[in-house]
């Protein structure tokens, strides 16, 4: 309520006389005490709607990261270098490892034998011809008897073996054949013009004799008989 209308209030009503202007001057005293406690509320537009298109949402707090998942992809990572590392050294320590290992000794596959007897463990014997000289007896594969000889300066190679197919040491097609005994279905192949190859069978038993130093077809033929006969 201001000034103007408290005035109005008075002057409409009556009052003794005097009491109108202490009653006045209380009414102003009192309205100024109101006013100094409770201000005067002011008059204002209306507040404006908020425009929540700016209105700023505070993200969620982010959770933490659980330990056992953090340690999971250390673990993975460093398997990964691991195993990269491992791969690229490959190589290299396994060729340090090979330089490690001491060789293998492979036994050779001929035993020297010191005569024709020593082939009597295989179940047969042979010898080279009467009159042949450098000769040498040995046993291979544990099988196979061999003896080596020289006779009228030419070379030649005595094999024999209870076994099946060419063991003679001389593996070349055949240029040409020609049949030497057939009781012991015995041939001599011709394998080119310094080489010969005679094989037959007796009781079980296949032999070889070789030429590879151009012996003539007279000569080896002649071995082969007398072998033949001697066995």
């Amino acid at each position: 309520m201001n000034e103007n209308e408290i005035k109005k209030a008075f002057n409409e009503i009556e009052p003794e006389s005097g009491a109108q202007e202490r009653m006045y001057a209380n009414i102003l005293k009192k309205a100024a005490a109101q006013k100094a406690a409770v201000p005067e509320e002011k008059t204002s537009a209306p507040a404006p709607e908020k425009d929540t298109s700016s209105t700023v949402v505070p993200l969620p707090p982010r959770r933490p990261t659980p330990m056992w998942k953090r340690y999971s992809a250390m673990v993975a990572c460093l398997a990964l270098v691991v195993t990269v590392t491992l791969g690229f050294l490959s190589p290299f320590l396994h060729r340090d490892s090979e330089a490690d290992d001491p060789p293998v000794m492979v036994g050779s596959p001929f035993e020297d034998v010191q005569s024709a007897e020593d082939f009597e463990t295989l179940g047969f014997v042979i010898d080279a011809p009467e009159g042949a000289e450098d000769v040498a007896y040995c046993i291979m594969d544990g099988e196979i008897a061999q003896v080596d000889f020289t006779l009228d300066g030419h070379s030649y190679l005595y094999r024999a073996a209870k076994l099946d197919g060419d063991f003679s040491g001389i593996n070349s097609e055949a240029v040409g054949s020609v049949s030497l005994n057939a009781e012991y279905d015995a041939v001599l192949d011709c394998l080119s013009p310094e080489m010969w190859r005679a094989h037959w069978n007796k009781d079980g038993v296949s032999y070889y004799l070789s030429n590879y130093d151009g012996a003539e077809e007279s000569a080896i033929t002649d071995v082969a008989d007398m072998l033949m006969e001697s066995n």
